[in-house]
């Protein structure tokens, strides 16, 4: 393999090239002239030489699953009984206004789409609502056009009416909008497929049901706990990113969960509880670089580093230290004693980011 691997990176499309010119150079005793009829062949030759090394450098990546990308990493997944997890859609509520007293009542139809003032990001009402004599506001259930994490559109940022309603002067939503979810990456998918191998599901162990709740389109993280409720039982415990997951989604881990059971196993699902952790940093900015844009880099950086650790894992300062580090334009940090420390998070709970302050020093 090293040596393949060698053979394939040895030579760029210029090294290639003048190692035929010399080789030509040494048998004819001459070299071509560069607009000779010889160099021309030896240049094309040299360039179907250079794309066929390269494509197959291209396909010994995709051999291992530690390097392979896209539907060559779904493969190597789908061996290990592993598939892509797609992106859920982000759900929410709208609240119409009507522009005057009503003396009629008004249909807001089912697909009246939305869209938020920044970025234009479109939500379609899920039902129809009707804006009645007697009142001057309607709330109806909607749900993103597209699947993503973007479209969790924060409170107040929807206020666009893209399909027209007459009668109907502004909407908004008053709360955020949740549960969007990104196509699962190749880097979370990779990081799947190599856990299925470090702990091997053998259809009696808590890796068997922890693998098929995170096969569950919008789980982020999930942990099983045996015997929590006595001989024969498995809890198994589920988050999305940062937050708890809705009912909707529980019952349907529930679902699948029984229907993967063995036999005599009473096993169930349950919503992760959250560990909310407050942090207070004192940074301290290189000269040159503006502390409140550093200090923002800092709180999202430390904010999406805690999300992202899931259920089970605990927290060290040193990490989020690190992380605060490698940010550019940083020159020194402490974390405030008293506001924030290592946590142990148990397997039945998930790290949270709540106030994550940044002072200057």
């Amino acid at each position: 393999m090293k040596r393949l691997r060698r053979w394939i990176y040895l030579e760029s499309y210029n090294d290639i090239l003048e190692r035929m010119v010399g080789t030509y150079e040494a048998e004819s005793g001459f070299r071509p002239e560069n607009e000779s009829d010889i160099m021309l062949r030896l240049r094309v030759l040299a360039g179907e030489i250079f794309q066929e090394r390269a494509y197959a450098e291209y396909i010994l990546r995709q051999m291992f699953p530690t390097t392979a990308e896209g539907e060559y990493l779904e493969a190597h997944a789908a061996q290990r009984g592993l598939s892509r997890k797609h992106g859920t859609k982000a759900v929410g509520s709208l609240v119409f206004t009507a522009e005057n007293e009503l003396h009629d009542e008004i249909l807001i139809p089912a697909g009246t789409t939305v869209c938020t003032t920044d970025n234009m990001l479109r939500f379609v009402t899920d039902s129809d609502a009707v804006l009645s004599t007697n009142a001057h506001t309607v709330t109806v259930d909607a749900t993103a056009a597209q699947i993503g994490s973007e479209y969790n559109a924060r409170f107040g940022s929807i206020g666009i009416i893209v399909t027209p309603v007459i009668g109907v002067a502004s909407v908004r939503n008053i709360s955020s909008f949740t549960g969007g979810t990104d196509d699962e990456s190749d880097e979370k998918l990779r990081e799947r497929v190599a856990e299925s191998y470090r702990n091997i599901s053998n259809g009696a162990n808590a890796a068997y049901y922890r693998s098929i709740a995170l096969s569950v389109d919008g789980v982020y993280a999930a942990s099983a706990v045996g015997c929590s409720r006595g001989v024969g039982t498995v809890d198994v415990y589920v988050c999305d990113r940062g937050r708890t997951l809705a009912n909707e989604k529980i019952q349907e881990i529930q679902a699948l969960l029984d229907e993967k059971r063995e036999v005599n196993v009473d096993v169930r699902a349950y919503n992760a509880a959250e560990l909310v952790i407050n942090l207070y940093i004192r940074l301290a900015v290189k000269d040159g670089y503006d502390f409140a844009a550093v200090a923002e880099n800092v709180r999202v950086a430390v904010t999406d580093y805690i999300n992202d650790l899931g259920i089970g894992n605990d927290l060290w300062l040193s990490n989020v230290g690190e992380v605060i580090y490698h940010i550019e334009g940083v020159s020194d940090y402490r974390f405030l004693e008293g506001y924030g420390s290592d946590r142990e998070i148990p397997p039945t709970r998930f790290a949270k980011a709540g106030s994550i302050l940044v002072r200057d020093v």
